[in-house]
């Protein structure tokens, strides 16, 4: 007769841990970093570890469960409560847990995400978010130039490596420093065609220190000599029948750029 089938019985080593069992769970020592901690955010509960929310220690969030930042705690549910947008919390946390950005695929919620990573100071999230911002906002310009073209019947420009054409190319460069700066490089008398309120400007030879030669004109401060802002100085581009082809950006936080190529329908070259 067969002996009857016992359970394992849990032990302890003398150091206290529990000893190992062959296809059981085996429990870790819980420590102050890694043991739970129950949030409560705007009504939503979550649970996570000081480990998980102290790892960025510069941050707010870190410094609210580090000791450095009082917390309410709801001593009833031992919950600790922060008074933000339970919702977008998820992702904030998942920054934490991942170190990078992860958003659903149709994720819109970007501006409200933005403000959370801001309350909490999270340099890193600000800076993935403001990238993602800048390619939505390239995005929207290029859907825009190709609309406009469709309205106006503009046919694609020949490349201008094609022989028996040549493209008019406008480079703008943006960055927010001191509220907004903007500047142009082109042919001068192409810059004097668009914005024919710089002419002037470009004419005075105290200023030639933006002219490679007595043809080109290389990051030239538009907004030093004339009102334009941004938006204008594109919507006067696309209305000029330029259109989006190149764009670039990139920076640190409150040092951002953007640029962007605009051309023209190419002509035929002359000689």
């Amino acid at each position: 007769m067969s002996s009857p089938v016992t359970r394992p019985s849990s032990s302890t080593t003398p150091n206290g841990h529990f000893s190992k069992i062959s296809g059981v769970p085996f429990p870790a020592t819980p420590t102050r970093y890694t043991a739970p901690v129950h949030i409560d955010v705007g009504g939503v509960i979550y649970t996570s570890s000081l480990e998980t929310l102290t790892r960025f220690s510069d941050s707010k969030l870190a410094r609210m469960f580090n000791g450095n930042i009082p917390i309410v705690l709801d001593s009833l549910k031992q919950h600790y409560f922060i008074d933000r947008d339970g919702h977008m919390f998820r992702f904030v946390l998942n920054y934490l847990r991942n170190q990078r950005l992860i958003v659903p695929e149709k994720f819109d919620e970007f501006e409200q995400l933005y403000e959370e990573a801001r309350y909490f100071e999270l340099a890193g999230l600000l800076r993935e978010l403001e990238a993602v911002k800048k390619s939505k906002e390239l995005n929207e310009l290029a859907k825009v130039a190709r609309e406009i073209k469709t309205e106006k019947g503009i046919s694609p420009a020949v490349p201008a490596s094609e022989p028996g054409g040549f493209v008019d190319c406008i480079a703008v460069s943006i960055s927010p420093d001191l509220g907004e700066r903007i500047s142009l490089s082109a042919e001068k008398s192409l810059i004097e065609e668009v914005f024919p309120e710089l002419t002037s400007a470009l004419m005075d030879t105290r200023n030639s220190g933006w002219h490679m030669d007595n043809h080109f004109v290389i990051r030239f401060p538009l907004n030093g000599f004339c009102k334009l802002n941004s938006v204008q100085v594109i919507q006067r581009l696309l209305n000029n029948s330029f259109s989006v082809v190149a764009s670039s950006g990139g920076g640190v936080e409150g040092q951002q750029f953007s640029e962007y190529v605009f051309a023209k329908n190419c002509k035929p070259y002359t000689r």
